[in-house]
């Protein structure tokens, strides 16, 4: 066999591998919030006291800082139809140009989950509120 033709069989191996296996359920995402493509989310399903939870961090792309961050989870089944919804709330700011940890429980568990930041507001610097919903 040739040396092409041995990088065509590997590579016609690993894209028939790749569509077979399953991706596990639940993999943690990192993607922009749909509010404001400066707000972006890195997260997974993790476990705290025996509970399944989404957790992760919002990251702040912007020069003010992010505050009343508001998450909604969606549980979706194995054909990816919403089965559950849980509302939460990132603890306190997220600094500019950086980061704040989240955790949302789940009330349901399901083959695979949807995270969003639905709503937020910029602290003004002189610390009033600012729309960025």
């Amino acid at each position: 066999m040739k040396p092409l033709e041995r990088v065509f069989s590997a590579s016609a191996v690993v894209l028939v591998l790749a569509s077979v296996l399953c991706i596990p359920p639940a993999a943690g995402l990192s993607a922009t919030s749909s509010v404001d493509p400066r707000i972006r989310l890195d997260w997974e399903v993790g476990t705290r006291r025996g509970q399944s939870v989404i957790e992760g961090y919002v990251y702040n792309d912007y020069l003010r800082a992010a505050v009343n961050v508001q998450l909604l989870v969606e549980t979706l089944d194995a054909s990816g139809a919403v089965i559950a919804r849980n509302i939460g709330f990132v603890r306190g700011a997220v600094p500019f140009e950086g980061r704040t940890y989240f955790e949302v429980p789940l009330k349901t568990p399901g083959a695979s989950y949807r995270v969003s930041v639905t709503g937020f507001d910029w602290k003004d610097v002189r610390g009033a509120g600012g729309g960025g919903m």
